[in-house]
């Protein structure tokens, strides 16, 4: 290792051990922890332990940085703070037998590849998601870290725009903000736009949150337009279609229909004033880009074909470059990695991966279907409907990207999946809407202090411990 890795791994030692005893002492310290976790993943500070920088994969050393300070930090508050002694996190959170067989599946590709660490690279970014998973569902309890992580969405496609007009000034064609490539930005930012059109739509509360969401949902748009990228645009305007019409499955009301006919009038100036740069771009999309996509697909179908755990993880790009499936692609340049998500898992996890893969990320959308047509009219709804179309509009683009791969739409996509599987744990606790109210009258019955009686102890914990030192 170089003098850089011994001291990040030094300010490592220090960090989390004096995160974890002021996280856990002082519930400010928590919430700074909490908002540095998912705020970190669209500015990552990393080191690649035993780095192969030349090598094309998606993968290209251990990684470790910033967000994996806060995970490790937040955790060990979960575990050993006395606000957390009645509700201990649980070790198997839903999904987590398809979570773990994919995993282990990825563990074996070790002893088929022809470069085992560049699987072991892979193997090291899906255990920190999964990490990343646990946390998310473990930590989310209330309506309230609800609203709080909102916020921090919030700040991050604030952050980013700021970003993309600060690069649009200075004359960048295509913005890519804090990220490597537009593509990927898109990507990013359209799955938090997801859930901001969700709550723009439903939430119908007048406090100041939802000017909040309005803002970033504005931000959010434009900040796709500035990437020009042609897939993230049809995607954000064809999952924005589905959120609305998922917002209307449980009644069509009037002051929903307000609101998409306002964002409609709002966004048909900008709309007509950008049309054509847009039409210019997809028009002039360069045939050899097309063709070489196509190559690389025969060459991933090839992999796949080849052996039943395909070529391992994250080796693509190696076999591609030095073994008898550079036939596919001539051209040297060309030989990077498969646009699309499912082929590249076929080709480094065989057939038996993709399956895998696929009843993985469909299992998040039947939980995610499952709360949105249960009719309810509240935020675990709205919640579960930008959620649904967020992993829509990754799953969709993924067909042209192997962006899943990077380590910001990596961790993004599975704490957004943490806070999915967490979502009927809040249901618990929040009245319903659905036609009838029957629930609602009920609860509304109860005296007020059997009411009181039946508050979770979670929040007991949180609000009475407070932020003085235990």
């Amino acid at each position: 290792m170089e003098l850089k890795h011994y001291i990040f791994l030094a300010m490592t030692m220090i960090f989390v051990p004096a995160a974890v005893w002021l996280g856990s002492r002082y519930i400010r310290v928590e919430k700074m922890l909490v908002g540095a976790t998912f705020f970190s993943t669209c500015y990552l500070v990393d080191i690649n332990i035993h780095s192969m920088e030349l090598y094309r994969g998606d993968t290209r050393g251990f990684e470790f940085g910033i967000t994996d300070w806060m995970v490790i930090s937040l955790a060990g508050v979960m575990l050993f703070s006395q606000r957390w002694r009645n509700i201990r996190p649980v070790a198997f959170p839903p999904n987590a037998v398809l979570m773990i067989a994919y995993v282990l599946l990825a563990f074996s590709t070790l002893f088929v590849s022809e470069v085992p660490v560049y699987a072991g690279f892979g193997l090291s970014k899906i255990i920190r998601a999964m990490a990343v998973y646990w946390l998310a569902y473990n930590y989310l309890r209330s309506e309230r870290d609800l609203r709080f992580f909102l916020l921090i969405m919030a700040a991050i496609v604030t952050f980013e725009f700021l970003f993309v007009l600060q690069q649009r000034v200075t004359g960048v064609y295509r913005a890519t903000g804090t990220l490597p490539h537009p593509n990927t930005l898109a990507l990013y930012i359209n799955m938090m736009n997801m859930i901001f059109l969700s709550f723009v739509i439903n939430d119908k509360s007048m406090g100041w949150q939802r000017y909040v969401y309005w803002a970033a949902l504005a931000m959010g748009s434009l900040i796709i337009l500035a990437t020009f990228s042609r897939g993230g645009l049809a995607v954000m305007v064809l999952c924005y279609i589905v959120i609305i019409m998922l917002s209307f499955t449980d009644r069509i009301r009037l002051s929903k229909v307000r609101v998409v006919v306002l964002m409609a009038l709002l966004s048909l100036p900008l709309a007509i004033k950008v049309a054509p740069s847009i039409i210019e771009r997809f028009e002039t999309a360069p045939v050899n880009a097309q063709t070489s996509r196509e190559r690389a697909n025969d060459a991933a179908l090839a992999m796949a074909d080849h052996n039943w755990l395909g070529v391992g993880l994250n080796n693509y790009s190696h076999a591609i470059n030095e073994t008898q499936f550079s036939r596919f692609i001539p051209l040297k340049m060309d030989r990077g990695i498969v646009h699309n998500i499912f082929l590249l898992h076929a080709a480094e996890m065989g057939w038996i991966g993709l399956a895998l893969f696929v009843s993985l990320i469909l299992y998040f959308q039947w939980m995610a279907a499952r709360l949105i047509f249960k009719r309810l009219d509240n935020i675990v709804s709205w919640v579960a409907i930008g959620i649904f179309a967020a992993m829509a509009s990754l799953w969709i683009q993924s067909t042209l990207e192997w962006a899943f791969r990077q380590t910001y739409i990596t961790v993004e996509y599975f704490m957004l999946a943490g806070f999915l599987a967490a979502l009927p744990r809040i249901l618990k606790q929040t009245p319903t809407r659905k036609k009838g109210g029957v629930r609602d009258r009920v609860r509304l019955l109860r005296p007020a202090k059997s009411r009181r009686s039946q508050r979770p102890a979670y929040h007991y914990a949180r609000r009475h411990v407070g932020s003085s030192p235990i």
